[in-house]
């Protein structure tokens, strides 16, 4: 019987947080967006002789992105989603976590095969658009957990636009291409999902 009453009651814990409210990692994906689209825009730079042209700039340009971003997720808390909120939230913030995740193993394995060839240019072309796969990915759980189907439209905008950014590969262009994606396909959703948040 009691076994019975524990399980009554964890159904009855699932329903009651399973509430879908406001999403609420509007400013995680702001802040990605808006910092790794600068750092898009600054590697253009560099491709095209505004910056000094070096591995070391570009080092520079994405790792400071990276750095900064983490001292933001750090102080406004990015990660208090995994353990509070409702049901949908933590789910979304898990699928988040898991896109973040395959993105680095994504960008270690392209070192490692540009290591093992010793030539980079030909596989740094896919990194923008398989970003923008994993972040059509993300929105489109976001979009299925929260109900709001305007997520939907993001997510497709995402798949849209990741062999539409391959066609211009080995161009300067896709980097600010890449950025525009980052701003359109990050950072307003994020904005959007944070003004609905504090509404």
């Amino acid at each position: 019987m009691s076994n019975l009453q524990s399980d009554i009651d964890y159904m009855k814990s699932l329903a009651e947080a399973g509430g879908k409210g406001p999403l609420r990692n509007g400013a995680t994906l702001f802040w990605a967006g808006l910092l790794y689209g600068l750092a898009a825009i600054g590697q253009y730079a560099m491709i095209v002789g505004w910056l000094p042209k070096s591995g070391a700039v570009s080092a520079f340009i994405w790792f400071g992105a990276s750095i900064i971003f983490g001292i933001i997720a750090t102080v406004f808390c990015f990660d208090r989603l995994r353990i509070k909120g409702s049901v949908s939230n933590r789910a979304t913030a898990s699928a988040w976590s898991a896109v973040g995740l395959g993105i680095v193993a994504f960008l270690i394995s392209v070192a490692v095969i540009a290591n093992i060839y010793q030539n980079f240019e030909p596989l740094s072309y896919l990194i923008a658009p398989v970003i923008l796969l994993f972040y059509g990915m993300g929105w489109w759980v976001s979009a299925q957990m929260s109900g709001l189907g305007w997520l939907k439209l993001i997510s497709l905008g995402s798949f849209v636009a990741a062999p539409a950014v391959s066609c211009l590969a080995g161009q300067p262009i896709q980097m600010l291409a890449y950025a525009g994606c980052l701003f359109l396909f990050a950072m307003v959703p994020g904005l959007v999902l944070m003004r609905a948040e504090k509404a």
